[in-house]
């Protein structure tokens, strides 16, 4: 069926409902689950929250994604209010998930983390770096070069076009950012101690946040790395 037709666009609109029931029906059966889930981890020493987890779980984390995101502890949207308790988490890690979102997405988000932080908890969110996308774009990376990531292109045609609109336009990413733009939403949102770490190292006094970035074990290469933005944030308290 054509898409641009007018028997498409009345059938989508008619679906909506029915999409829209069919979702508040999945979220309403995880509902159980989700708070057996926090009452199991309710007191334990340690309590972190992973976000867009996909197929990496973190060993005794709460592990979630996206509702239909298999094998997940239950389903979060960072879009909307996060179905946790005030004060409940030690730590939140988000890898390669907040470039998924949009701005005004974004600072709802980061207003919702620090309110289900403990206070002194951390925030630790990994995201492709803007400066540096464009530095590698226009030679100005050390030690990278563009074209070296046509050697692991999946996506069929390459070039230096196509990789720099791909890190803006596609695998769903709204927007981009620098560490100056990401720390100054993160202290608009109250969080404060924002440094940027290195990959698989933590700056926070929370052990369990060493050694977590799985996107760069077994990685050796100057351009696995060329890109990353990592930044650790505190809950004053």
């Amino acid at each position: 069926m054509n898409r641009n037709s007018s028997l498409y666009r009345s059938l989508r609109w008619m679906y909506q409902p029915i999409k829209a029931s069919k979702k508040l029906y999945q979220e309403i059966t995880y509902i159980p689950r989700r708070q057996a889930t926090l009452a199991r981890h309710q007191g334990n020493p340690f309590v972190g929250l992973q976000i867009g987890c996909g197929y990496s779980h973190l060993p005794g984390w709460i592990n979630t994604d996206v509702l239909g995101t298999p094998d997940v502890d239950f389903p979060i949207d960072i879009t909307g209010k996060l179905p946790l308790p005030d004060n409940f988490l030690d730590a939140i890690y988000g890898s390669e998930v907040i470039e998924h979102i949009d701005l005004t997405q974004a600072r709802l988000f980061l207003a919702e983390a620090l309110r289900i932080l403990k206070p002194g908890g951390v925030i630790r969110l990994t995201t492709p770096d803007l400066s540096d996308v464009c530095r590698v774009f226009l030679g100005l990376k050390e030690k990278v070069n563009v074209e070296e990531f046509r050697e692991v292109w999946l996506e069929g045609e390459f070039s230096k076009e196509i990789w720099i609109n791909s890190q803006f336009r596609a695998w769903g990413h709204q927007h981009l950012w620098t560490y100056e733009s990401l720390a100054d939403e993160l202290s608009k949102a109250g969080f404060c101690a924002i440094v940027r770490c290195e990959p698989l190292q933590t700056k926070s006094n929370k052990p369990q946040l060493e050694n977590i970035d799985y996107r760069w074990h077994n990685k050796t290469l100057p351009r696995e790395f060329a890109c990353a933005l990592i930044v650790e944030a505190n809950k004053p308290g």
